[in-house]
């Protein structure tokens, strides 16, 4: 009897070990929320170490918290809240995540100094339920760069994603995010400088690996727009047989 109580309090406490440092795989969700992508920053000068990203939530209730919670040891689990954004599409809505420290002696968030690495899930809580993504039950991962640019970038569900465009004296340039599913691929812009009474197509080029896994890939672009104020786009990625898309659920991104 002595030995089944040893066995039961044993593994109780590995349940509860194991339940903490994978931050909850055990309610790991479908589709009610994920990680679009996040990021993480170094600026050496000035000690400043940031993080953070973007989730997307279905919209199951009106009263939620979103929680994302992250190592940066193994060994002690923090939580940071995020923030409300705006709706993707009817059933969707945007959170943003963000948290920094540096060499200020007021600064807070410690736990990011001298950061190598960083580990995190992401918690949905709506209507008395809770969500996980936890990737998999693997947690995610990003570390500071090797090398140039010291910001390192991971993507979540995507597979690519608009990172910023701007359109200035006749140029329209901008920066995508791509997974590198295969290495030949096809990155591809289809944009319109007339509410798409016309139609342009052009390709991004390649412009360097966005962390040390080599799993994310920047692209860039440029094209001349003669006289335009206003361009709508969507960008598409081809590899390995498939298309994906970034349209902006549907809205098409637009740039002025």
């Amino acid at each position: 009897m002595k030995a089944i109580k040893k066995l039961f309090a044993g593994l109780m406490m590995f349940t509860l070990i194991f339940g903490i440092s994978s931050a909850g795989s055990a309610f790991a969700s479908g589709n009610e929320v994920k990680l679009l992508n996040s990021q993480v920053s170094v600026i050496y000068k000035n000690g400043y170490v940031g993080f953070n990203g973007d989730i997307e939530v279905a919209n199951l209730g009106p009263v939620k918290n979103v929680t994302v919670h992250y190592t940066t040891d193994n060994i002690t689990w923090y939580d940071t809240s995020a923030s409300y954004v705006g709706p993707t599409d009817a059933s969707h809505e945007k959170w943003h995540f963000g948290i920094f420290t540096n060499d200020s002696t007021t600064a807070g968030h410690s736990e990011l100094k001298n950061l190598q690495f960083i580990k995190f899930a992401i918690k949905y809580e709506v209507n008395n339920q809770t969500y996980w993504d936890n990737n998999g039950s693997a947690n995610y991962y990003n570390e500071v760069n090797n090398s140039y640019p010291l910001t390192s970038i991971i993507l979540g569900t995507p597979n690519v994603l608009n990172a910023n465009s701007t359109l200035s004296n006749g140029t329209f340039s901008g920066n995508i995010y791509v997974k590198n599913l295969n290495p030949t691929k096809i990155v591809k812009i289809v944009y319109t400088t007339d509410n798409w009474a016309t139609t342009h197509e052009g390709y991004a080029t390649y412009a360097g690996s966005l962390n040390n896994f080599s799993s994310v890939e920047g692209w860039k672009y440029s094209f001349d727009v003669p006289g335009a104020t206003n361009v709508k786009y969507a960008i598409s990625y081809t590899t390995g047989g498939q298309t994906y898309w970034d349209n902006n659920y549907g809205q098409n991104y637009e740039v002025q």
